[in-house]
């Protein structure tokens, strides 16, 4: 029973250590370049350069359109940004993106997002801010993807509606006195 309790302890022991020792997070180099992917794939978007895009993404990136539409894959994703891509030819468009948050999920996946603005969006094309989020890999060859993605374009809140005024309500007139009645008679 000793020998199990102690054996225990040791496993435990070494499962805290490993925990401990950085393993779970990733080095200075893989946060700069997590945090450095908003400004790598605005400059794609910005220069309608779909391959650098879809390099940016993992061959099972998966991601679900605020209007339902599902991309599954890095072929399906660079298909869709090819399509983007015409749609906003000529329309002078300039993406920035910052990264607000980094959380480690292990050494080789976080978790990233943080706000996006879009300059030159002609009245009535969409908004021209909002926020993101997504999970990035490490892949083999070191290089940081992401895995999925959300991007949610800025909606203004609903202004109250303006409190009721209140009724007016009218002076009571008096009534004149019947006739015949009155003083005196």
């Amino acid at each position: 029973m000793r020998v199990r309790l102690l054996q225990g302890s040791a496993i435990l022991g070494v499962l805290v250590l490993a925990a401990c020792s950085g393993a779970t997070a990733g080095s200075a180099a893989d946060e700069a370049a997590l945090r450095g992917m908003g400004a790598k794939y605005a400059a794609a978007f910005n220069a309608s350069d779909t391959a650098a895009l879809a390099a940016m993404v993992t061959d099972d990136y998966e991601v679900v359109g605020a209007d339902g539409t599902e991309v599954k894959g890095k072929a399906a994703f660079e298909e869709a940004e090819k399509k983007s891509a015409a749609q906003r030819t000529g329309l002078g468009l300039k993406l920035d993106v910052k990264t607000t948050y980094v959380k480690w999920m292990g050494a080789d996946h976080a978790a990233l997002g943080g706000t996006w603005t879009m300059a030159g969006v002609p009245p009535g094309m969409g908004g021209d801010r909002g926020a993101w989020s997504g999970v990035a890999s490490k892949g083999s060859d070191a290089v940081w993807r992401l895995a999925t993605g959300l991007v949610a374009q800025y909606v203004a809140p609903v202004a109250p509606a303006p409190a009721p005024t209140p009724k007016a309500t009218p002076k009571a007139t008096p009534k004149p006195a019947p006739k015949g009645k009155g003083k005196g008679k």
